[in-house]
């Protein structure tokens, strides 16, 4: 029996269904890859951890030479722009630095002058002190206070109602003291009023902590202008326990009915911290009331011991009216 030979299938078909039946091959081994990798995963996971480390470390080198091309023709594109851009940008900042150096002169001669008024009618400042330099321990943000540790206290000279600053702005307030660790009341708790001035307006108020992450601006009075969003707002020095000029705030809300501040500095995670001195701390006073002398005993009196009297820290002693 003569059996009629097949016709012979065109070459692009062939090399059709080869490719196709290599992707199938390819997808399969992939797919059946990743389902043994997750069954390791699930079964021994220091072996799957040790398995990825392996295939980045193979990976990585073959990675970074086919990102090669790429990264060049990037860095080229940038440094043509940069190379157009610099005449633009070098004028932009001689124009800035030229501002900055009339702002910096004008600024030395307000200096100079406000140093020369103070000498002549010599006015007294208070000097800040700083006590200790510590880091956050750890910092409360529950629903009713917010406050952080210290791990300094009265050893190392800390006492109560003492500012502490960081290095964008205020924090709060020392309140509790031990003996190797403080408690700061944070400008954010319900019970903290810190004293503020509004830079550019001059308005004075509260910053009054509300135990949420912004402030509000209470009890504002002085010149009736308008807040705007952005106005800096800095202790004023009032009440004698932050010095003047610290930041503290930073008006976002100026048309709510009490203007709602973002705190300068991060109250959390603000790392290194300075406690000072109060700015205008309480003089210790002594009573000047009235003095009594040592009780004498009744033997001594029997003695002839001048018996005991009541005077006054500061006037003579009363006579007894024989001349004695």
């Amino acid at each position: 029996m003569d059996w009629t030979p097949a016709p012979r299938r065109p070459t692009a078909i062939r090399r059709q269904q080869n490719l196709a039946l290599l992707s199938a091959v390819v997808s399969g081994g992939v797919v059946a890859g990743g389902l043994i990798l997750l069954l390791l995963a699930r079964v021994n996971p220091d072996t799957a951890a040790g398995l990825r480390r392996t295939t980045a470390d193979l990976v990585a080198p073959t990675w970074a030479v086919l990102r090669a091309p790429v990264d060049g023709l990037a860095a080229l594109a940038e440094g043509i722009g940069d190379y157009f851009g610099a005449i633009d940008r070098a004028r932009h900042l001689e124009t800035e630095l030229d501002t900055a150096n009339a702002r910096l002169r004008a600024a030395r001669a307000g200096m100079e002058e406000l140093r020369r008024l103070k000498a002549l009618m010599r006015v007294r400042s208070p000097q800040r002190e700083v006590v200790a330099t510590a880091r956050i321990a750890a910092a409360t943000t529950g629903t009713v206070v917010r406050t952080a540790m210290l791990a300094v206290g009265t050893s190392d000279g800390v006492g109560e109602a003492m500012p502490v600053i960081g290095a964008e702005g205020l924090i709060g307030r020392t309140t509790e003291v031990g003996r190797n660790a403080a408690r700061v009341l944070l400008i954010t708790d319900p019970l903290s009023r810190v004293p503020v001035i509004v830079e550019r307006t001059g308005q004075v108020g509260l910053a009054a902590g509300r135990n949420q992450p912004t402030l509000q601006l209470i009890d504002l009075s002085g010149a009736t202008v308008p807040l705007v969003t952005g106005d800096r707002v800095v202790t004023s020095g009032d009440g004698g326990v932050y010095p003047p000029g610290v930041p503290v705030a930073t008006v976002v809300d100026a048309r709510a009915a009490a203007p709602v501040l973002r705190p300068a500095a991060r109250l959390l995670g603000a790392g290194f911290v300075t406690v000072e001195t109060a700015w205008l701390p309480v003089p210790a006073t002594e009573p000047q009331g009235p003095v009594f002398d040592a009780p004498v005993p009744v033997e001594a009196r029997r003695r002839g011991a001048p018996t005991p009297r009541l005077r006054d820290a500061d006037a003579p002693p009363i006579s007894n009216g024989t001349g004695g």
